[in-house]
């Protein structure tokens, strides 16, 4: 506030000499007809001081102003400086258009030299291309489009992406094109789908719930999409571990955003729900995999070999981390009950008065 403060005296302060120099008067001068001393106009000039509002019909009448203009005078120089610094913002923008232009056209200008002199023909110049067009639409085309910067950018980069893997199988051919555009199709409908929800699902208190879904969705899709493509892959068991794997992600989501308690006491839960995730990970994948051929090693470390823990020949860092985290979450789930307590009864004295 007081940084805005001295801003606006300074901006006063240069109106003010612009001012008095087109009326033809010179410090002294205005200082004589104003009945002030030299220091105090001195003042004004340097953006140290605003004149007294005595004086304001008198500064106007000797600078040939209206009071309107002078009471505006701060909002007319922050506006020409916000003028002068949006042509600046725009040479710098154009500039640096022009320097990525240039360079993808220099690049595309000796790949398309190279290709046709080593080879005698265009082959693997349409993948740079391709690629310079994908580069393309990250780089200019945020600063090309006036609106819809988001989606414009992104559907650039999804048609770019597309003509890429066209590109290489059109290079290398074979048969993994189907592969290659179903998995990025997959992957593309991740960010798709939270502009559409962002741009056409209304804001309420379910929202985040319906963004968090969506992306449990999208992420069965993907799995489901590796497992079609992949020889003797299980979906059950796939789709089994992606949805414990989200149980922790659920339980820590709906206790940050719908569990009414305080902070502290949300810390401590969320605290004790990531420490205990990783070894509820553990004993699910093992039960899981019990029956694969995993040469006789476990997914995970065991959690739980408690006797195990400071013997000299073996240390369970995971179970060491694991004990640290459950104390950690402990302490900050007491202090947080006493602060939910607290406020409880802070809340029923209000009522009471």
């Amino acid at each position: 506030m007081e940084k805005d403060q001295n801003l606006n005296k300074q901006s006063f302060g240069a109106y003010f000499v612009q001012k008095h120099r087109q009326a033809g008067l010179t410090q002294e001068e205005l200082a004589k007809r104003l009945f002030v001393t030299n220091t105090t106009v001195s003042k004004w000039e340097r953006g140290l001081s605003y004149p007294d509002i005595a004086l304001v019909t008198d500064i106007c009448r000797e600078l040939s102003i209206s009071e309107h203009e002078f009471f505006t005078a701060c909002d007319d120089v922050a506006a020409g400086r916000e003028k002068k610094d949006a042509k600046v913002y725009r040479v710098l923008h154009r500039r640096v258009q022009q320097i990525f232009t240039f360079c993808y056209v220099v690049t595309l200008i000796i790949c398309f030299l190279c290709n046709l002199a080593v080879y005698h023909t265009l082959s693997w110049f349409w993948i740079v291309l391709t690629a310079l067009l994908l580069a393309f639409s990250f780089t200019n085309v945020p600063l090309m489009a006036e609106k819809e910067t988001g989606v414009v950018t992104l559907g650039c980069a999804t048609g770019s992406l597309f003509l890429l893997l066209l590109a290489c199988w059109g290079y290398t051919r074979g048969a993994w094109l189907g592969f290659g555009i179903a998995v990025s199709a997959v992957c593309l409908a991740l960010p798709w789908g939270l502009y559409l929800l962002g741009r056409f699902c209304p804001r309420h208190r379910g929202f985040p719930a319906i963004v968090l879904a969506a992306i449990t969705g999208w992420n069965v899709l993907l799995v489901i999409l590796c497992v079609a493509v992949t020889s003797g892959g299980n979906l059950f068991r796939a789709l089994l571990i992606t949805g414990i794997s989200y149980l922790p992600v659920w339980g820590i989501f709906a206790i940050a955003v719908y569990v009414p308690l305080h902070r502290c006491l949300k810390g401590g839960l969320i605290c004790f729900l990531s420490d205990f995730s990783i070894p509820f990970m553990e004993l699910s994948l093992n039960a899981l995999m019990i029956n694969q051929d995993t040469n006789g090693l476990r997914i995970l470390a065991d959690y739980f070999q408690w006797g195990r823990l400071f013997q000299q020949e073996y240390l369970n860092v995971n179970l060491l981390v694991f004990a640290l985290g459950f104390i950690a979450s402990a302490l900050v789930t007491i202090v947080g009950v006493i602060l939910q307590l607290r406020g409880k009864k802070r809340e029923k004295q209000g009522m009471i008065v």
